[in-house]
C-alpha cells in the first residue's frame, strides 16, 4: 500500500482534526476514552451530543455504500477515529457505527438493512453486544442462552455477561443457540432487540474504583421479532463476519500517540535532583521505544483499512493489531509508573500528574487483553487460519 496520503485525505483529515478539537472543549475533566461515556449520565449526555453532531455531517456512515447514505472509504473512516482517538471525544457507537452497521451491509437482507442503517447513521439508537456468557468466553460457541423460534417472534432465555454499557443501549445484536439438536457451529441465530422488552434485567459489574462500564443481563422468557442478520441456525458465520470490524483500534493507537506527546513534555518540565527526566537515558530509550511501537501500530492499522477497502481482510490481521496494540498499552503502562513514581498512583488531585490518567490505565490495561477474544485465543486464529498450522492433538 501507499502510505502517503492524496491533497482529499489530507484537507479530510484536517477537518476531523479540527471539528474534533472543537468538540474536546466541552469534554469534562477525567473523561478519557468511550468507557467514560457509560460511566456517568454527564458522560452519555457528552457521547450523545457528539454523535449528533458527527451524525449531521454524515461520519457516522463513512465507507457506507451511497445507496444508503454513505460516503468515502475505509481511509476516510480510520482518518475520523484517529481524530477522536487523539483528542478523546466520543461519539461513535463503537457497536452500532463500527461492528454491527458493517456486518449489517456484508450479511444483512435489505429489509434490515432499510431498518437499521439509518437510525445508526443519526445516531438514534445505541447498540450493545450481547456476546459474553458465564461459561462461553473465549470459546463463544459453547453459549447456551437459547432463541428458540415461535412463529414470527423468538423466545429468549438465558444469560449473558461483561456487556458493555447495556444500561445505556437502546437496542443489542447477539448470538443465541436456536436449534439445540442441531450440528455445531450450525445452530444459532444472531438476532437484534430492543433492550426496554420484558423478560431483560441488567444488573451492573463495576469496577474496583466503582466505575460502571460492564454488566450482566438476563434473559427470561423474552419475546423479540425475528429480526435475524444473516440466516437461521447460520449466526456463527454472521459473528466470524463482525470480528474482523472490531478490531484495528486505530482510536486506542491515537490515544497513546497523544499520551506520548503529554508524557514527553512531562519529562522535560519535571526534574529528578535538579535533572529533568528527559535527559535520563533510561526513560528515554524506553519512551522512544514506546513512540517506535505506537507508530507501527498505527501503520497495521492503516494496513487492515487497505485490506478492507480491497476486500481482503481476513482475522488473521485484524486479530494481529488487537494483539500488538493491547499489549502494548501494558508496556506503556508499566513503563509510566515506573516514570511517574508514587504521585502515579494518585487521581483527580493537584498533585496527580496527567489527572491521574495513568494510575486509571495501569489498573484496567488488562482488560483490552481479554476482551474482543483473548490474546491466546488470537494467537490461535491467526496460526491455525493464518499460517494454517498444525493443531496439536
Amino acid at each position: 500500500m501507499d502510505f502517503s496520503f492524496t491533497e482529499e485525505q489530507k484537507n479530510k483529515r484536517q477537518e476531523f482534526f479540527k471539528v474534533c478539537a472543537e468538540l474536546a472543549k466541552d469534554r469534562m475533566r477525567g473523561f478519557e476514552g468511550f468507557e467514560s461515556s457509560y460511566d456517568t449520565d454527564e458522560g452519555w449526555k457528552y457521547h450523545l451530543y457528539c454523535a449528533k453532531e458527527f451524525a449531521r455531517r454524515g461520519w457516522l456512515s463513512l465507507a457506507w455504500p451511497e445507496e444508503y447514505g454513505g460516503s468515502g472509504n475505509m481511509m476516510d473512516r480510520v482518518l475520523f477515529a484517529e481524530a477522536r482517538g487523539y483528542h478523546g471525544v466520543p461519539g461513535v457507537d463503537v457497536f452500532g457505527v463500527q461492528m454491527l452497521a458493517p456486518t449489517i451491509l456484508a450479511c444483512g437482507s435489505e429489509e434490515i438493512k432499510r431498518e437499521f442503517l439509518p437510525k445508526i447513521a443519526t445516531g438514534e439508537i445505541q447498540f450493545c453486544e450481547l456476546w459474553s456468557e458465564p461459561n462461553a468466553g473465549s470459546d463463544l460457541a459453547s453459549l447456551t442462552t437459547t432463541a428458540i423460534k415461535q412463529g414470527n417472534e423468538y423466545v429468549i432465555n438465558g444469560q449473558k455477561i461483561w456487556t458493555t454499557g447495556a444500561h445505556r443501549a437502546h437496542w443489542s445484536f447477539g448470538v443465541y443457540k436456536d436449534d439445540l439438536g442441531g450440528k455445531p457451529h450450525h445452530n444459532m441465530v444472531f438476532l437484534l432487540f430492543d433492550m426496554k422488552t420484558p423478560g431483560v434485567t441488567i444488573r451492573p459489574i463495576k469496577y474496583i474504583h466503582n466505575m460502571h462500564i460492564y454488566n450482566e443481563v438476563f434473559l427470561d422468557n423474552v419475546r423479540v421479532p425475528a429480526k435475524v442478520v444473516g440466516q437461521e441456525h447460520e449466526g456463527w458465520a454472521v459473528v466470524n463476519t463482525l470480528a474482523a470490524f472490531e478490531r484495528s483500534n486505530i482510536d486506542d493507537i491515537m490515544r497513546m500517540q497523544r499520551d506520548i506527546e503529554h508524557v514527553v513534555a512531562y519529562c522535560n518540565t519535571t526534574k529528578q535532583d535538579g535533572v529533568p527526566l528527559a535527559r535520563n537515558p533510561v526513560i528515554r530509550n524506553r519512551l522512544a521505544k514506546i513512540a517506535g511501537e505506537v507508530e507501527a501500530a498505527r501503520m497495521l492499522a492503516y494496513r487492515v483499512a487497505d485490506l478492507q477497502n480491497r476486500g481482503e481482510l481476513t482475522l488473521m490481521e485484524a486479530g494481529a493489531v488487537k494483539i500488538f496494540e493491547s499489549e502494548l498499552l501494558e508496556r506503556f503502562a508499566s513503563l509510566m509508573t515506573d516514570v511517574l513514581g508514587p504521585y502515579g498512583q494518585v487521581k483527580m488531585s493537584r498533585w496527580s500528574p496527567m489527572d491521574g490518567w495513568w494510575e486509571r490505565i495501569y489498573q484496567e490495561h488488562f482488560v483490552q487483553s481479554i476482551s474482543m477474544g483473548t490474546n491466546e485465543i488470537q494467537r490461535n486464529l491467526i496460526a491455525w487460519r493464518g499460517l494454517e498450522l498444525p493443531r496439536m492433538k
